[in-house]
């Protein structure tokens, strides 16, 4: 059985940068809301349940081989889909002369929907899915799929940006009752509670959480507020607590893009496997850490002398010793020995 399945989109990036930058633009990136989501899942399913992790990728006419290469290495449970009369969902982020991000896409984009997870039995009987679309996209997956298994899988939304707004909160507070995991960004939560400042205290931020889990009723369900560099605050079963970000230097950050992302997936295989917030919350905070290091996707390699595998050059067990040692107060001395049996 999957542990984990994203329906995120597959895109291949470019950046291109203002000529005062004198920086060459980047062409063939891994991108997309649904491959950064997977590769944080990987990255904290580890080797042995690489194959739990899933997402659905669609080639088209024009896929590139490295990116095909390196997909693959990650040995995931992927479903390629190849489409020779289409062109590969790509994007473009173009960076003004400001520094600010815009974003076009270049080639016609491609949704995954219920109905690819329902015609596949090992993505439909997933145990969390991972979402990232409109309030009322979220609500039509989440019926659909739920429609077609009888497994109660978790459910992790992660709400589009462009979707935060006043306006659309009353429509997902009907929403949240069906959602396991809910977990915008600290600016998303803000915007959908009508909130113009961006709390940095812990009280701060249990006032715009508390907006949120009075609507999270299921079982066990609870928010989780990614706030950047603060790290992130999480707020079920009665009890709250905000993490700390992996990487407190921030000198540290390359590139933001696909942070957020890789942080679901990571907290998602972790409370699947754990069932614990405070670990899911450390290890999604560790792989957002990671993929922020550097422009696109991690790179992964084999560690020294001993044949696991790094990301980055750093293992995840190390980045989690690492972590712990930043953050004593947390007294993860359980989950260091837990991950060094693994």
């Amino acid at each position: 059985m999957a542990l984990f399945c994203t329906l995120g989109m597959f895109i291949i990036d470019e950046n291109r940068y203002p000529a005062s930058s004198n920086r060459p633009n980047d062409y063939d990136i891994i991108g997309g809301a649904g491959s950064y989501a997977l590769i944080g899942a990987r990255i904290v399913a580890g080797e042995k349940q690489s194959k739990s992790v899933c997402a659905i990728i669609d080639k088209g006419s024009d896929f590139p081989h490295q990116v095909e290469r390196e997909l693959l290495a990650w040995n995931t449970g992927t479903i390629f889909r190849e489409d020779k009369t289409r062109l590969t969902s790509r994007g473009a982020n173009i960076y003004d002369e400001q520094g600010i991000r815009h974003f076009e896409y270049l080639a016609p984009k491609k949704r995954i929907e219920a109905k690819d997870v329902v015609a596949n039995d090992y993505l439909l009987h997933s145990k969390c899915f991972h979402l990232i679309c409109s309030v009322d996209r979220c609500k039509e997956l989440v019926e659909s799929i739920g429609a077609n298994t009888t497994e109660n899988p978790i459910f992790i939304y992660e709400p589009l940006p462009d979707d935060c707004i006043s306006e659309n909160f009353d429509k997902l507070s009907q929403l949240l009752p069906q959602i396991d995991i809910f977990t915008p960004n600290l600016n998303e939560a803000c915007s959908l509670v009508g909130e113009t400042e961006l709390p940095d205290t812990e009280e701060g931020l249990d006032k715009i959480a508390s907006k949120f889990s009075r609507y999270l009723s299921k079982p066990k369900s609870g928010l989780v507020l990614r706030c950047g560099a603060l790290g992130c605050y999480v707020d079920a079963e009665g009890t709250s607590q905000l993490y700390p970000a992996y990487h407190q230097d921030q000198s540290k950050v390359i590139d933001v893009t696909g942070g957020g992302n890789s942080f679901c997936g990571g907290f998602a295989v972790a409370y699947v496997l754990t069932g614990n917030w405070q670990t899911a919350a450390i290890c999604g905070n560790i792989v957002s850490g990671c993929i922020i290091e550097r422009l696109g996707m991690p790179k992964m390699g084999v560690e020294n002398g001993r044949g696991g595998e790094t990301w980055n050059g750093t293992s995840f067990e190390e980045r989690l010793r690492i972590y712990a040692e930043k953050n004593p107060a947390l007294n993860l001395g359980d989950l260091l020995s837990s991950s060094s049996k693994q």
